[in-house]
C-alpha cells in the first residue's frame, strides 16, 4: 500500500523533509525589515486564505508533492505567523526559546511517549516525577527524606504536568472541591455522591471560590465544569497596587459563613496576568486556614520568580499554599503546552481526585494518569527538565532579572513622555500605560521650577501642584515651593533617578473616553502598520474609581531576554509617531469637539 511509505524510511528520506523544514525555520528567524512582531494582515484577509473545508482524497508520496505541501504551508501560514521571539514583541507572555528546545521537539515527537501510564512511557514517567520533585523542592523545600519517600512510592504525587495553566487551575479547584466535602463513615464523599448530596450532608447552602477581581478567567471555567456556577465565584476589589483588599475579603468571608456557603478555596495571585501584581500571600494563607478553605496560588506567570535570587522575596508566603499553578511555557522558557500544578502534600490528590482502571492507571502502579485530569499526554516534561538542568537556577535567575530590569526601564522611559500616562508601575515584568492626545496633556510642573533651580540629572523631582486660579497667589506659592524644593533635592540620594513630573489631576469621564479611543486606535495601528507590538486591555483602577468599566491601556509584558533598550525605545518612538497621525485624523473628523 502506498500509504505505508509515509511510515517507512523508503523512497522519501526523512532527512530531505527535515532539511526543507530547517530552511523554513532559518528563514522565519532571519532578521529582515519586513518581519514584524505581529501579523499585519486583517482578519478578513486571513479568513480568505483559509476557506477549504474538504479533505483531499490522498497524496502521492514523492519528494515533489511533499515539498509542494510544505511550500504552501510556508507561504500561507509560516510567513505570516506572529514572530513571538521578536525583540519588538513586548506585549504578550510568549517569548523566544533557548535553542535546545527545537531539536528536543523532534525527539519528543519521534519517541511519541504517552505519559498517562508507565507501559507507554516507562522512563519518561520517572523523569516526570523527578522533575516535579525539583519544582516542589524549589517552593516547599522539604527534607531529603521527604523527597526520597515520594519519589519511590505508588501513592502520592508532587504535582501534575498539564497542557497549560487553565487545566492546572481547574485541577486545583477540583481538588479543593473534593477536599471540602470528604468521605466519612456514613457519607461517600462529593466525588461519589455529587454536589447536592454533599451540601445537604454537611449543612451548607452552596459553595464558593474567592479571590481578587483580577483572577484569571480559567476560574470561571473551573466553576462551570465543577457544577458550582459562575455566581459562586466571589471577586474582591483590589487596592491601589492591584492587590486583593484584605478588609473586604474578610468581610466577604464572614458574609459567606453566615449564609452557610462553604468557601472551598481562597485564591492568591502571584502576578496577575493584566497588571503583574502579587497578593499578600502570607495573610491569605492565614485566612484560608481560619475559614477552612484550601489555599491556592495562581503563579502561572509570576511563580517562576522563585528562581530569582533578587525577586523571589516577592513570593513570600507561597510556601504555605496547598496548591500552586506554574507555567513552564511562560517564565521557565519551555515551548507551549507545559503547565504544572504542585501539591504541598503529595497525598492530597490521592485522597481527593485519584481515578483507576483495570487495564491502565492501576491502583498499585506508578502511572501518573491516576491523578491527572487529562488522559493521554505527550512527554512535554522533557522541555521542563531541559530548562531546569541546562539553564539551571542561576541561568533562570539571570534571565528573570533581565526581564524585570527591561520592564522597569521601559516604564521609566514612558514616564518621561507627556504623550503617556502610567496606570501601573511594574512589580516584576508587566506594566500598564495609555496614550494622551496633545490637547489633554497635563503641563510638566518641572517647567515652572527649572528657571529657579537646576535639577541634578540623578535626582527624582517630586510632584508639586501650584494653585493657578489666582496668578499672584500662584506665583507666591511657587516661590515658596521652589525654595523648599532646593533643600529637598539636595537631600535626594544619588542613586535615585530623574524623571519629569506632571500634574496628575484626574481626567473626567468624557476625557477618559477620548483617551480610551486614542489608546485603542494606536494599539491597532501599531499592530497593523508598525514593527513593534504592545498588547491592550481594559482595567479598573483606583485612580479613576468612577470609571466603572475601566480604562483602555497598553499592556507591556517583557519576558524575551533578547529585548534591548534600543528595541524598547523603538517601540515607544513608533507609538509617538503613529499617535501624531491619529491625532491629525481625529482633528479633521472632530473639529467641533476641539
Amino acid at each position: 500500500m502506498i500509504v505505508l511509505k509515509f511510515f517507512k524510511d523508503c523512497e522519501i528520506q526523512e532527512e530531505n523533509v527535515q532539511q526543507y523544514i530547517d530552511n523554513i525555520i532559518k528563514e522565519f528567524y532571519k532578521p529582515s525589515p519586513s518581519i514584524y512582531a505581529a501579523n499585519t494582515d486583517t482578519d478578513e484577509e486571513l479568513k480568505s486564505k483559509f476557506g477549504d473545508s474538504s479533505i483531499p482524497q490522498g497524496i502521492i508520496c514523492d519528494k515533489n508533492n511533499i515539498n509542494k505541501y510544505f511550500t504552501e504551508i510556508k507561504e500561507t501560514v509560516i510567513d505570516k505567523a506572529t514572530r513571538v521571539s521578536s525583540p519588538n514583541m513586548v506585549g504578550h507572555m510568549t517569548s523566544a526559546l533557548p535553542f535546545f528546545h527545537r531539536p528536543l521537539s523532534k525527539l519528543i515527537t519521534s519517541l511519541n511517549q504517552n505519559v498517562v501510564k508507565v507501559e507507554t512511557s516507562s522512563t519518561m514517567t520517572f523523569l516526570e516525577r523527578e522533575t516535579l520533585s525539583k519544582l516542589h523542592r524549589a517552593f516547599y523545600n522539604e527534607s531529603d527524606e521527604f523527597y526520597e519517600k515520594y519519589l519511590s512510592t505508588t501513592d502520592g504525587s508532587f504535582g501534575c504536568v498539564t497542557s497549560g495553566g487553565t487545566i492546572a487551575n481547574l485541577t486545583a479547584m477540583w481538588v479543593a472541591r473534593n477536599n471540602a466535602f470528604p468521605k466519612t463513615n456514613d457519607f461517600e464523599g462529593i466525588e461519589k455522591e455529587g454536589v447536592i448530596s454533599a451540601l445537604k450532608y454537611y449543612g451548607y447552602n452552596d459553595m464558593a471560590i474567592v479571590g481578587s477581581e483580577l483572577m484569571h478567567y480559567s476560574f470561571k471555567k473551573a466553576a462551570d465544569i465543577l457544577g458550582m456556577g459562575l455566581k459562586n465565584i466571589y471577586t474582591i476589589p483590589v487596592d491601589s497596587e492591584y492587590r486583593i483588599r484584605i478588609d473586604l475579603l474578610i468581610k466577604k468571608l464572614e458574609e459567606l459563613r453566615n449564609k452557610k456557603i462553604k468557601v472551598i478555596a481562597i485564591v492568591g495571585i502571584a502576578c496577575t496576568t493584566e497588571v503583574g501584581s502579587i497578593d499578600n500571600l502570607e495573610i491569605l494563607s492565614d485566612l484560608a486556614k481560619k475559614y477552612g478553605a484550601l489555599f491556592h496560588v495562581d503563579g502561572a506567570w509570576g511563580g517562576s520568580f522563585i528562581m530569582s535570587d533578587k525577586y523571589q522575596h516577592l513570593l513570600k508566603g507561597i510556601e504555605k499554599a496547598d496548591t500552586i499553578t506554574i507555567d513552564g511555557h511562560k517564565l521557565l522558557y519551555t515551548p507551549m503546552g507545559c503547565g504544572i500544578v504542585l501539591f504541598k502534600s503529595p497525598l492530597l490528590p490521592t485522597t481527593t481526585i485519584r481515578k483507576v482502571a483495570s487495564y491502565v492507571i492501576r491502583a498499585d502502579s506508578m502511572d501518573h494518569g491516576k491523578t491527572t485530569l487529562e488522559g493521554s499526554r505527550p512527554a512535554n516534561v522533557l522541555y521542563l527538565h531541559a530548562s531546569l538542568n541546562l539553564l539551571g537556577h542561576d541561568g533562570l535567575s539571570s534571565i528573570l532579572d533581565i526581564a524585570v530590569e527591561n520592564t522597569k526601564y521601559m516604564a521609566d522611559l514612558v514616564k518621561t513622555y507627556p504623550q503617556f500616562e502610567i496606570i501601573s508601575y511594574p512589580v516584576t515584568n508587566i506594566f500598564l500605560y495609555r496614550y494622551i492626545p496633545s490637547w489633554l496633556r497635563k503641563k510638566p510642573i518641572n517647567e515652572h521650577i527649572e528657571q529657579m533651580v537646576e535639577i541634578k540629572s540623578n535626582a527624582t523631582a517630586r510632584t508639586f501642584v501650584a494653585n493657578s486660579e489666582d496668578n499672584n497667589e500662584g506665583t507666591n506659592d511657587l516661590s515658596t515651593l521652589c525654595s523648599d524644593t532646593i533643600q529637598d533635592l539636595s537631600d535626594i540620594s544619588d542613586k535615585e533617578e530623574c524623571s519629569i513630573s506632571y500634574d496628575e489631576s484626574l481626567y473626567n469621564e468624557e476625557e477618559n473616553k477620548i483617551i480610551d479611543y486614542f489608546t485603542t486606535e494606536l494599539q491597532a495601528k501599531q499592530k497593523r502598520e508598525g514593527k513593534g507590538f504592545v498588547s491592550k486591555t481594559t482595567v479598573k483602577t483606583t485612580k479613576y474609581p468612577n470609571y466603572r468599566n475601566g480604562v483602555a491601556v497598553f499592556r507591556v509584558v517583557i519576558a524575551n531576554p533578547l529585548v534591548t533598550s534600543e528595541n524598547i525605545k523603538g517601540v515607544i518612538e513608533e507609538q509617538i509617531k503613529l499617535g501624531e497621525i491619529i491625532e491629525e485624523d481625529y482633528k479633521i473628523n472632530h473639529k467641533t469637539l476641539l
